[in-house]
């Protein structure tokens, strides 16, 4: 075999944040998706997605200097296209905490939301005058505007009045200095509100007007006058809000509201993740915004796994080129178990005749698995005829049956006894391969960077072509246990008597290891349950959970209704686990057949039993 030339380069944990990284840097690692495509038209648009799935990355990449120095084959495209100037707001939990702290929690609800709303307002505010600031200052020319010191000054000037400031001096880097101040100002007002009544305070907060100022009202008077200054009357601008799971849900509400306003100079972008009530509701109610008409969604997970296969090659690609290395994934990582090199196209052989890789899981599986032969038979295939089915329907049958065989082939062990059982197994090398890595990460861009970066390493540290499938077993393995240490994290809240309720992790691990006895231990299946349904006999704290897990991705919706990427409840929705805990239990890479989530948990995990007769037998069907 070919070894790799070695190079001094070596990845490090490039499973980066973008929250943390400027414009430049993000333009800099830029792998493009068709997401970016949808989310960067001429309307309105919500960005649903888990965390790490590129969220932020997709919206910082419409600021104008991340633009301006993007050089993707793209580039110049949507240099053309992209003719407003993104603004983005960060939003995350310790801004969030510090909001809510205001006032020592000594306010009552009214002012203290008065006072949260302004410093909101101000954030916000200085996030367009630091892009006016960017676009003035460019050292491209893509979105550029040349301010003299006249103009400056002129523009300053009009911009203290709208905001209610006084600059020390007319400039815009004088404006924004000056809210810096304001939000020291109201958390000193807030302070100093908490020693008065509630009334006093009230009193006190009425006469600051300043305190008052609508946001998106006053971004759009002062784009207005930006837009004059630099003479591009009627330019549009484009707020984008990150991480709205961490605001306040009264700031959630106005802005998913707000999607049907058709104010000309603002567009609102805005990211949050796929369980949110408040934005559920401000969505969906008899006023609201209407999906396709107002405004655009784009679901960060994908449906079809081509779409997801293309993104992470080219994430692949430019992880490896800069490093040094020349190497396709599946060359590096070979084929996976699940989808072998078929040749039927070079040597008209079937992937299931003697030899071939599914012929040999097949009739190692039907030596030892009854519940197969017998499958086999009821079907009337015979393997040693398979050469000459694959033309034929029933070749579809063998396809889905396949990967089931493959897993069960895995943990079913036969003993010199002649005894089969399922055994535990220590490694993952079953989910070792291109194909199974791609479906493993979901085209969640961080999961993927995590995953594949000491796998890169390895081609660069030995100089191979290959990545041996135990090192592939070995990263996955602790990608999962990555995970669920995050699950880990999450708090739970103890409702019971004994406090003996499952935390999140053994949680999903006893949901896994149910669907894993369905898949392996009961007869075989070509459909076996590998999803499940939220059904009413699920405690409201397990679906509490489970909407924690969705939001990090370790539990994913598969409704395929485009209207159903937001959720404002976990009753009723359909979900599987992540790929990535998938192969951690012994599960296959897709979602099959859907069950009751009930019947999957603990009696202690579900809704205190109606009054009936007679006992509930444990069942799998979802009737």
């Amino acid at each position: 075999m070919t070894k790799i030339e070695r190079v001094s380069l070596s990845i490090n944990a490039e499973a980066f944040n973008a929250k943390y990284l400027g414009p430049a840097e993000v333009a800099n690692g830029f792998v493009y998706s068709s997401h970016f495509e949808r989310l960067a038209g001429d309307y309105h648009a919500v960005l649903i997605g888990p965390r790490g799935s590129g969220k932020t990355t997709l919206l910082k990449m419409l600021q104008p200097s991340a633009l301006a120095t993007w050089t993707g084959p793209k580039a110049d495209a949507f240099r053309s296209a992209v003719k407003y100037s993104g603004v983005f707001i960060a939003s995350d939990i310790s801004w969030s905490k510090q909001l809510n702290s205001l006032g020592y929690g000594k306010l009552n609800e009214q002012n203290h939301r008065t006072l949260v709303l302004a410093c909101f307002t101000t954030h916000v505010i200085h996030a367009v005058l630091e892009t006016m600031a960017a676009r003035a200052n460019s050292g491209y020319t893509y979105r550029a505007v040349v301010l003299n010191s006249d103009q400056e000054a002129l523009l300053a000037r009009e911009l203290a009045t709208a905001l209610r400031v006084k600059p020390e001096i007319p400039s815009l880097l004088a404006v924004r200095q000056s809210l810096r101040n304001r939000l020291s100002d109201i958390r000193l007002l807030a302070n100093s509100c908490s020693l008065l009544s509630h009334a006093q305070c009230s009193e006190k907060l009425a006469l600051l007007d300043y305190l008052h100022l609508d946001f998106l009202d006053i971004c759009s008077n002062i784009c207005a006058s930006f837009n004059e200054a630099v003479g591009e009357t009627g330019a549009r601008w484009s707020l984008l809000f990150d991480e709205l799971e961490t605001a306040p849900d009264w700031i959630v509400d106005q802005l998913f509201s707000a999607l049907r306003m058709s104010d000309p100079r603002l567009y609102l972008k805005l990211a949050i993740s796929p369980v949110s009530a408040t934005a559920y509701r401000a969505l969906f109610k008899q006023d609201g915004a209407a999906l396709g008409h107002d405004y655009q969604q784009i679901r960060l997970w994908y449906s079809d796994r081509t779409d997801s296969k293309t993104f992470c090659r080219a994430l692949w690609a430019s992880l490896t080129q800069k490093h040094g290395l020349r190497i396709t994934a599946e060359e590096a990582l070979g084929r996976s178990v699940f989808e072998p090199k078929d040749n039927r196209g070079v040597r008209r052989r079937s992937p299931y005749s003697p030899g071939e890789p599914w012929y040999k899981v097949f009739t190692s599986l039907e030596r030892k698995d009854r519940s197969f032969s017998s499958f086999l038979k009821q079907k009337s295939i015979d393997l040693s005829a398979a050469e000459s089915l694959w033309a034929s329907k029933r070749d579809s049958v063998l396809r889905k049956a396949a990967p089931v065989a493959a897993v069960r082939d895995f943990f079913l062990h036969e003993s010199k006894k002649g005894e089969v059982a399922a055994r535990q197994r220590k490694t993952l090398e079953l989910y070792a391969g291109a194909d199974s890595i791609f479906a493993i990460t979901e085209g969640n861009p961080r999961w993927f960077i995590s995953l594949v970066s000491p796998l890169i390493n390895f081609l660069v540290e030995s100089g191979e072509r290959r990545v041996p499938g135990s090192e592939q077993a070995k990263e996955i393995d602790a990608a999962a246990d990555r995970m669920i240490a995050l699950l880990k994290t999450i708090p739970v809240e103890h409702t019971g008597a004994q406090g003996d309720e499952l935390p999140l992790d053994a949680l999903l691990e006893e949901i896994g290891s149910r669907l894993h006895a369905e898949l392996v231990e009961q007869h075989f299946s070509i459909d076996p349950a590998q999803s499940f349904m939220v059904d009413e006999n699920v405690s409201e704290r397990t679906q509490a959970l489970l909407a924690s897990a969705v939001n990090r991705g370790a539990v994913m919706l598969v409704d395929e209704s485009s209207s159903k990427a937001i959720v404002g409840e976990m009753l009723n929705a359909n979900l599987r686990l992540s790929f990535l805990l998938a192969a951690k239990y012994g599960l296959l890479l897709r979602k099959g057949k859907t069950v009751r989530l009930s019947n999957l948990l603990p009696r202690r995990e579900r809704q205190p039993e109606r009054q009936g007769n007679g006992q509930t037998q444990l069942s799998f069907d979802m009737d």
